[in-house]
């Protein structure tokens, strides 16, 4: 199939979910339930390519679609279990405290049809795939072990997140364990790695535009979901302030010491100890991977 059809496809499965997700929503009076799917989105387009191409499947095309659907149905169930029974995520109730008596309308194309939007150039390592299947170079196959690096990278810190809520010792307090030590959104970065795998398991040299879809994946992350999740955590936790100076946004790298009230530098952990509270990011309103 042709580029243009390959992403009519791709087009057509997206406007269907979100559209399907927006009436779920209204109903539910949720908007925030987007999130939760986010990772589906990726995982229809994969499998509505396959089943356009179902007379003529190569392996990388089913190598691509199963790669998207262990990675997107993990991070539909991860975020299920963290979000559902929790209500409408505060961010989204916000907007709809001061959205109007039209918001459920307005949600459809301020959110839905926006994300949506997202995912389609996101997704151009699969349309990729899928428009030349017969290639395959060695820089596939690097894509292939990089992808695999990112989902163990985000999986374990997603997993160590989410034993550090259940004591309900750390409640209010903010995770700066293990990979939340080298990065306050390691999941973010090892989502992030994953795509670069993507796209270099989908890059040709025919195919170099495969590569737009991690670059707007990690852009998204570094201008847009770290700054939304820590403008609130910092008026809320006064910890995150310090555990922001000392912890890098989203590259994983050991923590520099840093100045405490009195001047002496320490390490937050040293930092932890003096002050017998332990800072970090537990909040609800925290990463969405």
């Amino acid at each position: 199939m042709g580029f243009f059809e390959l992403y009519g496809v791709a087009l057509a499965g997206i406007l269907a979910v979100v559209t399907l997700l927006w009436l779920v929503s209204v109903a539910v009076r949720d908007a925030s339930i987007i999130d939760i799917f986010w990772g589906v989105l990726f995982v229809v387009v994969a499998w509505s390519l396959l089943f356009t191409n179902r007379h003529d499947v190569e392996a990388k095309m089913l190598l691509a679609t199963l790669l998207v659907t262990i990675w997107g149905l993990r991070l539909a169930f991860h975020l299920a279990m963290r979000n559902l029974g929790h209500g409408e995520d505060s961010r989204y109730a916000l907007w709809r405290l001061h959205g109007g008596p039209n918001w459920w309308l307005a949600t459809y194309y301020r959110i839905y049809l926006l994300q949506g939007g997202i995912a389609l150039i996101v997704a151009a390592p699969l349309i990729a795939v899928f428009n030349r299947p017969d290639d395959f170079f060695i820089v596939n196959a690097l894509g292939l072990v990089l992808w695999a690096a990112g989902f163990s990278f985000e999986f374990v810190a997603d997993l160590q997140l989410t034993r550090f809520r259940a004591d309900p010792a750390n409640q209010h307090k903010v995770m700066d364990q293990g990979l939340w030590r080298l990065s306050r959104h390691p999941n973010y970065f090892g989502d992030a790695v994953q795509w670069w795998g993507l796209g270099l398991f989908a890059f040709t040299g025919a195919t170099a535009w495969a590569l737009i879809g991690p670059l707007a994946m990690t852009l998204l992350f570094l201008y847009v979901s770290n700054d939304v999740i820590e403008k609130g955590l910092k008026k809320r936790r006064p910890d995150y302030v310090r555990y922001v100076a000392s912890t890098n946004a989203f590259f994983p790298w050991p923590s520099p010491a840093i100045a405490d009230d009195t001047g002496e530098s320490r390490t937050m952990a040293a930092g932890r100890a003096n002050r017998g509270t332990r800072a970090g990011d537990d909040d609800g309103d925290g990463d969405t991977t």
